[in-house]
């Protein structure tokens, strides 16, 4: 399972000797192994999600992708598509309380030639991402603190994401 680089620094302490698990825990963290999410909204534990890519299937209605609140700074998430045209549905991407800092490259496909504009959270009040019918997309989130999550990434739609 991947950890934070804290929760990394404490197996290798002076005078400590780091069991098997611990550099197990280790090598996780440097390139951990992608998870497909399944399809339909889904409640994305740490423990389970936090530090993979997470990747994002067809999904045959609209679905919310809810990260736990950060613990502490450091805590990421990175989501990509995973489906092989643009998903009829919606994906939204929140997270309980902690604000959205950040933006994303908007390349708007519905032009002959690809346009873009980044889009931008604005940290008084955003805490959703909603990505409407996506294409091609890599939204990362990264934790600042335990109240501000920095937002980058970039999506191909037709449709304007939207922070709220």
């Amino acid at each position: 399972m991947a950890k934070l680089n804290s929760e990394l620094a404490a197996f290798f302490e002076t005078g400590d000797q780091p069991s098997e698990a611990e550099f197990g825990h280790l090598i996780d963290s440097i390139l951990p192994v992608p998870i497909v999410l399944p399809d339909g909204s889904t409640a994305l534990t740490k423990a389970t999600y936090q530090g993979h890519t997470l990747v994002v299937p067809n999904q045959t209605s609209a679905s919310t992708f809810t990260m736990e609140q950060p613990a502490a700074a450091g805590e990421w998430y990175r989501f990509i598509n995973g489906h092989t045209a643009p998903d009829a549905q919606d994906h939204v991407l929140t997270m309980t309380t902690a604000l959205y800092k950040g933006g994303i490259q908007w390349i708007n496909t519905t032009d002959s030639v690809a346009t873009g504009e980044s889009v931008f959270a604005d940290a008084s009040n955003d805490v959703i991402l909603t990505l409407n019918t996506p294409g091609a997309y890599e939204i990362n989130f990264l934790a600042l603190s335990t109240t501000v999550v920095y937002v980058w990434g970039f999506i191909g739609t037709d449709n304007t994401p939207a922070f709220s």
